[in-house]
Parts: structure tokens; sequence; C-alpha cells
């Protein structure tokens, strides 16, 4: 296994690697060192220019073993969410098949192994508040705004919803 991190101005991101996948990711609102090395600079440089505005986090390849069906249909259905769009977590839970499971949905948005892969932070409140995040509501704001969205008195202001 080897790691790399990359940092934010508000947080790092910190990636594991195994047999050239990336099979989980950390958030902390701390700001580290990046690092990365000959094995993780692929990854490191991807989420580097996902940083800059580009959409590139669907070419990172990954490994994920889904706890139960319910978790794929979200994470699949999650996966779905393109770059600079926002879904709330009732429409999510409907678009995997169960329209009244918006909590369950919130759950496995917690519980996400691989956010930014599984782009969680792309997931808000029915009102159109950002809501919470694994790495803090300032990296979810900051993610939200490379991917042009707006947001003011921490509310989507401007979207793309889908």
């Amino acid at each position: 296994m080897n790691t790399f991190i990359v940092s934010t101005p508000v947080g790092s991101i910190i990636g594991y690697i195994n047999n050239n996948k990336i099979f989980r990711i950390d958030l902390t609102n701390e700001i580290l060192e990046d690092v990365y090395d000959e094995y993780t600079a692929d990854f490191y440089y991807k989420i580097k220019e996902y940083l800059s505005g580009k959409d590139v986090l669907n070419e990172i390849p990954y490994e994920i073993n889904f706890k139960n069906e319910f978790e794929e249909r979200v994470l699949t259905e999650l996966k779905n969410v393109k770059f600079g769009h926002v879904v709330s977590y009732k429409e999510l839970a409907i678009k995997a098949g169960y329209p009244n499971a918006a909590r369950a949905v919130g759950s496995v948005m917690a519980k996400n192994k691989i956010p930014l892969i599984f782009p969680c932070h792309r997931v808000i409140k029915n009102n159109g508040h950002v809501g919470k995040y694994g790495g803090g509501e300032d990296l979810k704001r900051y993610l939200l705004k490379i991917e042009g969205l707006k947001i003011e008195n921490d509310k989507i202001v401007r979207c793309n919803k889908l």
C-alpha cells in the first residue's frame, strides 16, 4: 500500500493506493505537506488537476467492495452526478430506487470510503443548503466552488441540478 497527500487551502486529501487503484481517501481539515512517490504520482497529479477545475475524477482507477445492494445502488447513482452538478439526498434516494431512504443515503455518504471518486460533496440538502461533509464543511464548499457552483449563506445559489 502506498499513500499520497494533496493539500488545499482548507484541508488535505490523503489517498491510499493498492495494485495501482485507489481504495480509500481520507479528508482532513488539517493542512498537511504534499507527499507522493513514483507509485502514487499519477494519482497525486490527477487530484491536483481536479483541484485546478478540470473534470478528471472519472479517470482515476479505483477499487471498492460494496457492503450491500443498497450501498451499491446509491453509490452507482452518485457516480452519475456530473462535475458542476448537485443532487439532494432525497433525489439520490429516488434515483437509486429507494424513494423513502434519504436519511439512509446520508449514512452511505458518511461512510463513503472513496470520496471524490464517489463524489459525495455533490450531495446537498433538499432545501439547497450545502450540508455536512466528512472532510469538513469548508472543504465541501471549496470543492463545490472548484466545480463552478456559487454558495451564499451556506446555500447553493447557482448550480446545475440533475
